[in-house]
């Protein structure tokens, strides 16, 4: 049986990592029949509590995932690093990091690309890499402008949108090298979860369809009546224009002629970014309602009663909110950032505006929200969105998808 060699760290996060680890650990799981697997945990690990990590690595194995031997010593002989620090000198401690490995693998492959670990492991071995956002932006000039827009400054860290850009430039400036002659080996393949992540970066490779799945049982609180209310959840930071939100909700009051209530679910970034919230929501006198983060059965009963999901997003590669929020039965409006346009174009559930256009927001929200029940449920059970349900709702599917993409270059 052929070996396949997972190159990750997320599996061993001590907390919820997102939906790309999410998709690896989905996908991964289903190789488990086609592939011999062995799982090469990568320098990111290194931010964590060793102790945490070797437990998490236990489970993993105990799950039938086999992990590198060398790792344990590895992880031993380094020592815990801040994440200044990775973020600073993350090319020269993956390659460090790399040397422990002895690869056994037919093929290695990091289904969530986080690490640079990948391009120093493939020494003498084919590999490939599937990205969930874009690596880096290639069109620096348009980056820049869309940064200044969207992301500010925070005053009290003097971060912000000068220093994503130059942390931009040096990371394409890390990838052009390792992509050319820098390593030895060049990728076998590259492989995005939707267009956007190749778009963004000028890199071209294969798209995989569909690139990521729900849960079913989501869709058993479909077509259970609709409130008064509009949503928005993810993660509450600048790239997800959560800060949008009180100017959008202002808008809809004004040209609706009456107050409407927002339901926000989600964790906020930072303490800056939460008082500039908050501080719109009072000059507006909005009515917000903040759930923090929750548990998925509250989270899906507040999503599928809401009228609209509001989401002004400026950075995603496929965006599992969107498509969670229609299994739920709720539809968006959303930027037309490629993820978006990609996956969700042609969708009559999701309405598409230009980026930074929040007239035309509010305007495609007002427009569901107005809706009444049965409206609603007319489009959001249409036959084209149902069979696009269908075709995310099984990570089988997905791991086919990616199947299909490892066979075509072994």
């Amino acid at each position: 049986m052929t070996t396949l060699g997972i190159v990750y760290d997320k599996f061993l996060s001590p907390s919820f990592a997102g939906g790309g680890a999410v998709h690896a650990y989905e996908v991964t799981i289903r190789f488990k029949n086609h592939f011999k697997i062995i799982y090469y945990p990568t320098s990111p690990v290194l931010v964590w509590d060793k102790e945490v990590v070797k437990r998490k690595a236990k489970e993993l194995e105990s799950q039938g995932i086999r992990i590198a031997g060398e790792f344990y010593e590895i992880l031993e002989e380094r020592e815990k690093i801040s994440r200044i620090k990775r973020f600073l000198f993350a090319d020269k401690i993956a390659r460090e990091f790399s040397k422990g490995y002895k690869v056994d693998a037919d093929i290695l492959y990091q289904p969530d690309h986080t690490s640079l670990d990948i391009f120093y492991l493939a020494r003498d071995t084919k590999y490939g890499i599937t990205f969930h956002v874009p690596p880096f932006y290639n069109d620096s000039l348009r980056y820049l402008r869309r940064l200044i827009k969207f992301y500010g400054v925070n005053p009290y860290t003097g971060k912000g949108f000068h220093t994503r850009f130059l942390y931009n430039e040096y990371v394409k400036f890390l990838y052009k090298r390792l992509l050319k002659k820098e390593v030895k080996n060049e990728p076998t393949f590259l492989a995005g979860v939707s267009e956007a992540p190749l778009i963004e970066s000028g890199l071209k490779g294969e798209v995989i369809k569909p690139g990521n799945a729900f849960d079913p049982f989501l869709m058993n609180y479909r077509n259970k009546g609709k409130e008064d209310y509009v949503v928005f959840w993810s993660r509450l930071n600048q790239d997800k224009g959560f800060h949008e939100l009180p100017d959008i909700l202002h808008m809809m009051e004004k040209r609706s002629g009456n107050k409407i209530r927002l339901v926000v679910m989600g964790k906020f970034f930072d303490r800056y970014n939460e008082r500039r919230f908050w501080s719109k929501v009072r000059k507006y006198d909005l009515k917000v309602e903040y759930k923090g983060f929750v548990k998925r059965e509250e989270l899906a009963e507040i999503v599928s009663r809401a009228k609209v999901l509001i989401y002004p997003s400026h950075v995603d590669g496929f965006s599992l909110v969107v498509l969670e929020s229609l299994a739920l039965g709720t539809p968006v409006v959303a930027y037309d950032i490629p993820a978006i346009k990609s996956i969700y174009g042609g969708l009559e559930s999701v309405s598409i505006v230009n980026e930074f256009d929040k007239e035309s927001m509010v305007e495609n929200a007002l427009r569901f929200y107005k809706m009444n029940e049965r409206e609603i449920e007319e489009i959001m059970n249409g036959e084209k969105l149902m069979e696009f349900l269908k075709l995310h709702s099984s990570w089988d599917n997905v791991a086919d998808a990616v199947l299909k993409i490892i066979k075509k270059y072994l």
